[in-house]
């Protein structure tokens, strides 16, 4: 089992004397941090006589059809990429067409529609990093990369979340951590560093060394201002400590 499970597992007993509210959340405002990655369509430019006629429709809030909002989010229409991510979730295709959310959730945002970060986070977590394009993964890092740079934390948490072996984005540079810790850092409420301790301890066979780094970053969660990241991560280090000693 892994470390983590172990840990929470001890830390959820404890859960009559404390409530530790995992995971965190943030306020709205830092969640919708936008910043514009590629600039959005404004003009008919390039678009055949039939996208300029669904183009004008969907301006104009009439119908168009599935494959007109997916031309033109392919040419950069973020508009058309939020509406047609909005038409495959209510069409049930969450699960079925989470490749498709991604993408076009990516292209959404990217145009500077934040409310659609979420749907892209959701149906990320339901990609297979085998057979994922590698196109359409780097548009998610490039777009989730911007975000949390800008201070978005629902952004820079998936860029947590997304980093490592085996996972989407793959294993996590020495550059890419060190740009997460430095807006953790900004951040100063030590959400960054617990997330990372996480990630670590949630490895199957972990290294002595990915351990100390672990512990390193728990002892810095464990001076935030925020009770319950400051008390989860002092839980987290005295377990980890238990689990050290003899017979733990």
């Amino acid at each position: 089992m892994r470390l983590l499970s172990v840990l929470l597992v001890l830390l959820a007993g404890q859960a009559s004397a404390q409530v530790i509210p995992l995971p965190f959340t943030d306020s709205a405002e830092t969640r919708q941090i936008s910043v514009t990655v590629t600039p959005d369509r404004r003009s008919m430019k390039g678009l055949s006589a039939d996208l300029v006629r669904a183009r004008t429709a969907m301006h104009q809030n009439a119908e168009v059809s599935d494959e007109a909002l997916r031309r033109l989010a392919d040419m950069g229409d973020g508009l058309a990429a939020q509406r047609y991510v909005r038409r495959l979730i209510a069409q049930g295709r969450a699960v079925t067409a989470a490749s498709d959310v991604a993408y076009y959730s990516a292209i959404a945002v990217g145009a500077g529609r934040v409310w659609t970060l979420p749907d892209m986070i959701a149906a990320m977590t339901r990609l297979d990093p085998e057979t994922e394009s590698r196109d359409r993964i780097r548009l998610y890092i490039k777009v989730l990369y911007a975000h949390a740079w800008a201070g978005n934390t629902l952004a820079l948490d998936a860029v947590v979340d997304f980093n490592g072996e085996g996972k989407l984005f793959g294993a996590l540079s020495d550059r890419t951590r060190a740009k997460i810790l430095a807006q953790g850092e900004e951040n100063a409420d030590g959400k960054v560093e617990l997330r990372m301790a996480m990630v670590l301890l949630e490895q199957q066979d972990l290294s002595a060394e990915a351990r100390n780094r672990a512990k390193g970053l728990l002892e810095q969660a464990a001076q935030s201002r925020h009770l319950g990241i400051m008390t989860t991560a002092e839980n987290l280090l005295a377990l980890m400590e238990t689990k050290d000693a003899p017979g733990g």
